[in-house]
């Protein structure tokens, strides 16, 4: 059964979509090759390379960020990330910097908001 999450991301975003990272000084298009039953694939960059980040683990950034108000996303484009951001939360799942990615996912879904001001942030809505 779809969690709250996937059900969310399925009614707003469909596969081929393309989407913008949060960062309006430096913001860069990327698509959602497909949703599938164990997660989504997003495609990056000029080679459009795809990313696979699964359900289980879009599902636990809700929770993730519960109980805070505004979270740095804190992409680093390194295997380690800065603490408390949601990239870190990410980089426990996936060793790429996926944050901001993810991020537009979540707004365009209507489970976040963005603060693009930086350091960008997001929080529940």
């Amino acid at each position: 059964m779809a969690g709250l999450v996937e059900t969310a991301i399925r009614s707003k975003i469909s596969p081929n979509q393309l989407l913008k990272t949060p960062d309006i000084h430096k913001s860069a298009s990327f698509e959602v090759e497909r949703l599938d039953t164990e997660g989504m694939v997003l495609l990056f960059g000029k080679k459009k390379t795809p990313t696979k980040i699964s359900w289980q683990c879009l599902e636990g950034i809700p929770t993730f960020l519960k109980g805070k108000n505004w979270v740095e996303v804190g992409t680093v484009y390194y295997t380690s990330a800065n603490p408390g951001t949601l990239d870190e939360y990410l980089k426990g799942w996936i060793n790429r910097g996926t944050a901001g990615w993810i991020a537009s996912v979540l707004e365009k879904a209507g489970i976040v908001e963005i603060d693009r001001n930086r350091p960008i942030r997001v929080r529940l809505k």
